[in-house]
């Protein structure tokens, strides 16, 4: 079964993918915690230091994490730009996993579930799903998308 990540209702495909190309049962890969200890944490440090960089207060354990309003494209676009750079790894297998037949098999009814639960614009593809921004203020988008992508096959984890 694949494992989808939500971060307080938001997909966070770009991470996961990974997970999902290698059958894994977490959020995807989080360098700060990987069992290569010092090296991955490292990587972690480098990857929020370019977070920083491009103006983003992160730290290096929430890095990954994304707010639940507003528009995420940009910040997606320097995550996908920093990891490139300095987990190339990680990025690779998420490169990857965007062509993975299972993981577009979900998007996609995770797209018609969100269009039919009253989304209408909810896309299929992962990266436009990224960078969707609900409406402001709706409580209920966080557990329409989790028994969505739940209603597709996949586990969810939510952090």
């Amino acid at each position: 079964m694949t494992t989808i990540a939500t971060r307080t209702g938001i997909a966070a495909a770009f991470l996961v993918l990974a997970g999902v190309l290698a059958g894994c049962s977490a959020a995807g890969p989080d360098p700060a915690s990987s069992s290569s200890g010092p090296a991955r944490s490292s990587v972690a440090h480098a990857v929020a230091s370019c977070m920083r960089d491009a103006g983003y207060d992160v730290t290096d354990d929430d890095y990954q994490r994304f707010p639940t309003d507003g528009d995420i494209s940009d910040r997606q676009e320097v995550l996908e730009k920093c990891t490139k750079e300095h987990d190339p790894e990680t990025a690779r297998q998420a490169e990857e996993a965007q062509n993975d037949p299972e993981f577009l098999a979900i998007q996609t009814k995770v797209g018609k579930c969100m269009r039919k639960a009253g989304y209408a614009d909810y896309p299929d593809d992962s990266r436009d799903a990224d960078a969707y921004s609900p409406p402001a203020g709706d409580p209920e988008f966080g557990e329409v998308l989790r028994k969505c992508y739940e209603g597709a096959g996949a586990s969810v984890v939510t952090q």
